[in-house]
């Protein structure tokens, strides 16, 4: 592989998130307690927290002393923003000058942010010190001959002063006349804004996607010229659960703009078996209406027309289609038999489980799904166990077991994280314990965990439900079904969504995984002990049809549901009634295309949800018995022509769905139906009926009857209806008229009724209040000149005004229509109307869409809040209002007008406008061109769209292609705020990426923020932004930006032709990444100029590394992760920079050349997880330089003498399970880890080891002892033995007896003994003693010891001097992992620290954090007289309070 295209292919193992510091404070408040502590500032500080943000405030009434000062300069290191509030007398205070040094070195160090207020103060005086500032310092001048202030800390204030100064801040006097309140909102709002900026890097954890996306884009070849013709087909196999799905998404969500048309067909195999017949054909309608995008959507009648119709609509169309979840050949050949079917360039992506599926339909390429691996797993893991990417340091361990245990199954490990969250450590061992009695690999008894957790029955019976019969079914319908059963449904599925059993789509469909569908089958069937007429459920067709078949139904059955295929033998779907006489607790029951015949006099009674579609009857039995608790009845495409004969009584259906019942010509009498909620009679294309006696139900709030179309009218009782809130008339083509009763229906809040005959809107439509949305668009014929009441001004809670394409002119158009003061949406497009009334109070009205009114000549005042404006194509369009009071307006959509020349004012709105398309605006002004670009501000998602082919002469760097270099100069005291980008492209539909690689740091920057756009001609200029809180360049960074078209039509090229940026100093910039579905951020590694790095991770591909002769000048060579890489290029021997070498996680890698060995520059060597690397060879001691050698979890078993590598200083051989023996070491060793090295026996003598720290042996069970290891005793600080049960006496006694280190570390080995020596002893946590008199002895300090069980765990260790009132709290041993019997700890605290003296009572006290682990023995020896080392160097560690 060439080492350029190697260092290039570098992948993070997941997407780019948010890993920045975790702040403790969302903002500091300086000020100057005299000036504004009780005014300004305490009202600033009550408006922040009032608003739920975090604020340090520095009272300066406080008693300011050293630590009180360390403690803010603290805070300010854990504040994301600083507001600083100038005042008169702010410099007068030494105190607030040292804040605001400490505020600028902390944005210079941290990026942190600073916000400068000038309170009733000039920022000239501020940044030059003048005025009450010059006073000020003048007093401080002085203060430096009188010894009070070092010249250089008086220097430091000016110049912090002079940069605060020169930020882009707030000036109360020069705003609203210097109204505080507005001031402060002001700034409320700025603070919002900067705070939203920094978290919206979180985004979701896609982990470990990237690498996976990349494999699959190699064998898509989309980049390929010579492929980008071809119809290419690529599978995607592996197990249930392993991420498939989210994979294809990925790869859906990359190409966004690089197709005409997409499709992505979820759940095929799901989809089928609910709907056996009509499942292919939805996903055949599916595929051709994602695609093609028809104004009407495409039907199809039948599998093989919707062949046809796929073969000649989308054969020249270049298509994305993804086709999910596939398990029969067959099914797939009915959507994508063949790659003619689509348009050259097309790609075909199939995820499946059966990899002979995709031999069968000759794919081009076949990936396969791989499981997580360790790195993945444990940060796909922590955000469900921890909210974050990484395990809590005492839960590494533990999070290590459970992937272990999940084998890298993203599924297994979401539920097990989500189990696991916010439990103690306890908690945790307890459950890993349960879940390793389960056989390895068994996923199905790891997902019945989470099932045997639910809290009660009735949720344990919710998912069983689920996982049989309502996967893919509305949320709130099932809620009804199942609250019917008692089940109190809302709670239960909110706790299966929260345990990851269940989860909802943006359709609000319930989901559930197949592994979990799987488990909740598998323990019914287990349940029945394998007896199908004995199941609770029955699902599968085999066993439904043999139950019904040989009518062995029980009373243990209280679901069924039937899936049958009518291209089986009919017989086979014909069922004696009597089969069901048993079963008498059945609730749930759908018989979708099934028959049954005989007698329904002994049917179950208590169904709370019967589902028959394709109902084979004209009409319900006579004999069908009465179900009182009935709650859901679907009998879509049924063929009923009435309903009942004879309606019985049920008294709780709240559900009736006849939808598709083509033969029905009435509806039923709602009569005996008083509790119907919703009524669902969609595309009953006979209906031309519908029962008076719905007036008279009282609970009825939906009414679906659209595509009705032989339906011309509704009973006027139906107009009585107090209840109903949605009325759903869209498609009834013979619908012409709503009756004046109308507006006696209260409740109505939704009324839809697009492409109907109506021609009028019955006038007292004004009388209902809560009406929400009206939509009557697309009507056939001409209109009524009186469509519309002649004033609408009591329609108060009108949302939503869809009146498209009705033709109407002037004279149609209510004259009040600012009396809609609710109006939020408004939809006039397609109209004939010259002019429009003011809609100026319209004060929620936040769309407005006006495209192609092509008599339209103005437009009137606009409300200023609104955000959103569509008027493309109003070709006679020439004046606007004044946009210079619409602080609100976002996006702005003015196309082809070519009679407009600007727009009034709208240069003073620019701060909220996030997209501005004025492209064939042929006739705009130069000096309003000029203004909106030069006044824009946004960031990210957006733009400004103009006709045009040239840069203006602003920008600092402009080439004639797709690319502009510069290098960025030096800021001297100015703000680098981001970059304004332009270029200039040709016509033709496109999608833009753009590329900004920092060649000085070796990142590229991705930048996905240009909106699709559509355009023909030549010359179309687009301008955007990007912030440098993004980007983050720095003075003299070289930079590369490129403009890469993602996509264009093959007939028309798109060009990008000019290419400018201006950098963008001190301004205000609004970040806008909103959008996140349309653009997105992404930062990754990018090859160096000068050829000093390497950095290659997770290259799944790379086999051999690079020739690194073409390299001379490499310092550091990183191929981390490469699990293929199994030989290293000899030439690494002569490269005489190379400091560092990582191959961490090159799974294949045995050995290193013998040249590597002749280095003597490299410094840090790690091979962790080289588990195959065996040998390390002679000449490992000739490389005088090395520091740092790693080789965790390898196959080494022995090592050649290191004792010549003077500057070794860290030594890591943990888990080397084969290792029998350490060599002589170098005697500057610090560390020494060799933990869970089972084979270990021969260690050397350690007693000229006078500078080693850290000792790690544990679990080296052959171990007797450590030569010459109480030699080394004065610098040691820490020994772990734990597990090394073979230990003699001897050496036991030698380092507990001769051990000097105080404070963090001590000596771990296990023991269940206090040692005979211990002065005090007590069987418990806690020990007493009384200090006696010294007599001529100095007490030195305490050693302690105590015996705990396994776990793992912290501790802290309580000292109460019961004489002198007093607690001293030390934390100063480690945590511990341990497993097994008894261990024991010892350590020491100096009498420095403890200061006890003789006669004083002392009770010590060993307190267990998690309370997770039992202290059996405490013991404690006085110190007298013996030199003890104080080692407090780790203070996160550690602490003494």
């Amino acid at each position: 592989m060439d080492a350029r295209k190697a260092h290039k292919a570098s992948s993070s193992s997941s997407p780019s998130s948010s890993s920045s510091k975790r702040w403790k404070y969302q903002v500091f408040l300086s000020f100057r307690g005299e000036d504004t502590r009780k005014g300004f500032t305490g009202h600033l500080h009550a408006a922040l927290a009032d608003t739920g943000i975090s604020v340090f405030l520095d009272d300066n009434q406080l008693e300011k002393a050293e630590f009180i000062k360390t403690q803010l300069e603290q805070a300010i290191d854990e504040s994301m923003i600083s507001i600083i509030v100038f005042s008169k007398s702010y410099a007068d205070s030494s105190w607030c000058l040292d804040e605001l040094v400490k505020i600028m070195e902390c944005r210079e160090r941290l990026g942190h942010q600073v916000i400068p207020l000038f309170y009733n103060v000039d920022p000239s005086d501020v940044r030059k010190q003048t005025g009450s500032f010059a006073q000020a310092f003048e007093k401080h001048e002085a203060g430096i001959c009188e010894g009070k202030h070092e010249k250089e800390k008086v220097q430091r204030w000016r110049n912090a002063l002079t940069q605060a100064a020169d930020l882009c801040g707030e000036d109360l006097k020069n705003f609203d006349s210097g109204h505080e309140a507005k001031f402060i909102k002001k700034i409320l709002g700025e603070v919002n804004k900067q705070l939203y900026s920094k978290y919206q890097l979180d985004i979701e954890h896609l982990v470990g996607i990237t690498s996976r996306v990349n494999n699959v884009v190699r064998m898509i070849d989309i980049e390929n010229s010579g492929s980008k013709d071809v119809v290419r087909m690529i599978g995607i196999w592996g197990m249930g659960g392993i991420g498939k799905t989210t994979l294809a998404k990925a790869i859906y969500n990359k190409f966004e703009g690089s197709f005409e048309g997409r499709s992505f067909l979820a759940n095929v195999r799901e989809v089928i078996a609910n709907q056996p017949i009509t499942g292919v054909v939805g996903l055949q309608e599916k595929l051709l209406n994602d695609i093609l995008k028809s104004k009407d959507p495409i039907k199809v009648d039948s599998v093989d027309v919707g062949i046809t119709v796929i073969q000649e609509r989308l054969h020249c169309k270049r298509a994305l289609v993804i086709i999910d979840d596939v398990d029969e050949v067959q099914k797939l050949k009915a959507i994508a038999r063949k790659r003619d079917w689509f348009g050259p360039g097309s790609r075909i992506i199939i995820t499946t489980r059966d990899k002979h599926l995709l031999e069968q339909i000759g794919v081009d390429g076949t990936y396969m799904a791989e499981e997580m691996d360790e790195k993945e797993a444990l940060e796909l893991f922590s955000w469900h166990a921890f909210e974050s990417g990484y395990p809590n340091q005492e839960y590494l361990d533990l999070s290590k077991r459970v992937f272990r245990y999940c084998r890298g199954l993203p599924l297994a490990l979401r539920v097990v994280g989500s189990f696991l969250i916010k439990r103690s450590i306890a908690e945790w061992e307890s459950h890993l314990e349960k879940l390793e009695r389960s056989p390895d690999g068994d996923i199905q008894k790891i997902l019945r965990i989470s099932f045997d957790g639910l809290p009660d029955h009735t949720k344990r019976e919710i998912f069983l439900d689920i996982s049989c019969f309502f996967i893919g079914m509305d949320k709130d319908y099932v809620t009804q079904i199942l609250d019917g059963c008692g089940f109190s449904a809302t709670i239960g599925i909110s706790v299966l969504i929260e345990r990851c059993l269940v989860t909802v789509s943006e359709g609000n469909e319930l989901m559930m995984h197949d592994l979990l569908q799987d488990m909740g089958r598998e323990i019914i069937r287990e349940n029945a002990r394998g007896h199908p007429e004995k199941f609770s459920r029955l699902w599968k067709r085999e066993d439904v049809t043999n139950v019904l078949s040989d009518e062995s139904g029980t009373e243990e059955i209280e679901g069924v549901a039937l899936d049958l295929d009518l291209n089986l033998d009919l017989d086979l779907t014909r069922f004696s009634a009597q089969a069901f006489t048993n079963m008498k607790k059945l609730r749930l029951l759908d018989l979708s295309n099934g028959e049954l015949t005989g007698e329904f006099k002994d049917f179950p009674k208590n169904l709370m949800w019967l589902s028959w579609h394709y109902f084979p009857l004209e009409s319900m039995p006579d004999d069908f018995p009465m179900q009182p608790k009935l709650v859901a009845l679907d009998l879509q495409w049924s063929k009923l022509k009435i309903v009942w004969k004879d309606c019985k009584l049920h008294q709780n259906l709240k559900i009736l769905n006849l939808s598709y019942s083509y033969e029905l010509t009435k509806s039923p009498d709602f009569s005996k139906l008083p509790n119907l909620e919703e009524l669902i009679l969609e595309d009953c294309e006979s209906l031309s009926e519908v029962h008076s006696s719905i007036g008279d139900l009282g609970r009825l709030s939906l009414v679906n009857l659209e595509y009705c179309r032989m339906l011309r009218d509704l009973p006027l009782n139906f107009y009585k209806s107090k209840s109903i809130e949605t009325l759903l008339l869209n498609g009834c083509t013979s619908f012409e008229k709503l009756a004046d009763g109308l507006g006696d229906m209260v409740s109505l809040t939704t009324l839809k009724a697009d492409e109907t005959a109506i021609r009028q809107i019955p006038s007292s439509i004004i009388k209902l209040k809560k009406l929400k949305v009206v939509s009557l668009c697309y009507v056939e014929g001409s209109p009524s000149t009186n469509l519309l009441p002649p004033s609408l001004q009591s329609l108060s809670s009108l949302r939503e005004l869809a009146l498209a394409c009705w033709s109407l002119t002037d004279d149609a158009f209510p004259k009040d229509l600012s009396s809609l003061i609710s109006l939020v949406h408004l939809y006039l497009d397609g109209n004939d109307f010259c002019s429009l009334p003011s809609l100026s109070r319209l004060s929620k009205l936040h769309d407005l869409s006006l495209n192609k009114c092509k008599n339209l000549r103005a437009i009137p005042d606009l409300p200023t809040n609104l955000e959103v404006l569509r008027a493309d194509g109003c070709i006679a369009l020439e004046k606007m209002p004044d946009f210079s009071e619409m602080s609100n307006i976002r996006e702005l959509y003015l196309r082809d007008l070519g009679k407009i020349t600007e727009i009034p004012g709208l240069d003073k709105s620019l701060n909220s406008m996030t997209m501005i398309h004025m492209g064939n605006c042929t006739n705009l002004t130069a000096d309003f061109r000029k203004n909106i670009r030069q006044g824009w501000t946004s960031c990210g998602y957006g733009g400004i769209f103009l006709s045009g082919n040239d840069i203006p002469d602003w920008f600092h760097y402009v080439h004639d292609d797709d690319i502009v270099y510069f290098a960025v100069p030096q800021s001297v005291g100015r703000n680098l705020k981001g970059i304004t980008l332009s270029f200039v492209f040709s016509s033709g539909f496109s999608g833009y990426r753009i590329s900004i690689k920092n060649l000085t740091e070796g990142t590229e920057f991705d930048a996905r923020i240009m909106p699709y756009n559509l355009s023909y001609g030549n010359g179309y200029l687009w301008q955007g932004q990007l912030s440098n809180d993004e980007l983050k360049l720095q003075d003299g960074d070289k930079v590369l930006i490129e403009i890469i078209t993602e996509y264009d039509l093959k007939e028309v090229k798109v060009e990008v032709k000019k290419t400018g940026v201006s950098l963008v100093w001190d301004k205000f910039m609004n970040e806008n990444m909103i959008d996140y579905h349309l653009c997105a951020y992404e930062r990754r590694p990018y090859q160096v100029n000068d050829d000093d790095i390497i950095h290659v991770e997770d290259d799944h591909d790379m086999t051999k590394s690079p020739d690194f002769s073409k390299f001379p000048n490499l310092e550091k060579l990183i191929l981390k992760g490469c699990k293929r890489l199994y030989k290293v290029h000899l030439s690494i021997g002569h490269l005489e920079r190379l400091s560092l070498v990582n191959l961490e996680g090159c799974e294949m890698l045995r050995d290193l050349p013998l040249n590597f060995y002749k280095s003597k520059s490299i410094e840090t060597l790690i091979l962790n997880g080289c588990w195959r690397f065996r040998n390390l060879a002679d000449g490992l001691g000739d490389m005088v330089s090395l520091t740092i050698l790693k080789a965790d979890n390898t196959a080494i078993r022995k090592i050649p003498s290191l004792a010549g590598l003077s500057k070794l200083k860290v030594l890591c051989l943990n888990a080397c399970r084969k290792l029998l023996a350490i060599p002589d070491l170098p005697t500057n060793l610090y560390v020494l880890k060799a933990n869970d090295c089972p084979k270990l026996e021969t260690i050397p003598d350690f007693s000229k080891m006078l500078n080693m720290r850290e000792l790690y042996l544990s679990d080296s069970f052959k171990l007797t002892e450590v030569p010459g290891l109480d030699k080394s005793l004065n610098s040691i600080t820490r020994i772990h033995m734990e597990g090394c049960t073979n230990l003699t006496a001897d050496f036991r006694n030698s380092i507990l007896q001769g051990w000097t280190s105080c404070g963090y570390g001590g000596i771990f080995l296990s023991g269940n003994d206090i040692p005979d020596w211990f002065h005090y002893v007590h069987d418990d946590d806690i020990v007493y003693f009384v200090v006696p008199q010294s007599v001529g002895r100095n007490l030195k300090g305490l050693t302690l010891s105590f015996v705990f069980s396994s776990g793992f765990s912290s501790y802290c260790i309580s000292i109460k001097n019961m004489t002198e009132g007093t607690e001293f709290d030390a934390r100063i041993m480690p945590y511990s992992l341990s497993y097994g019997t008894d261990y024991l700890w010892q350590g020491q605290l100096s009498n420095d620290k403890l200061k006890l003296q003789d006669g004083d009572k002392v009770l010590i006290e060993i307190i267990e954090k998690y309370n997770a682990v039992k202290v059996k023995k405490t013991g404690v020896s006085l110190v007298w007289d013996k030199f003890m080392n104080e080692n407090m160097i780790d203070y996160h560690l550690c602490a003494y309070e």
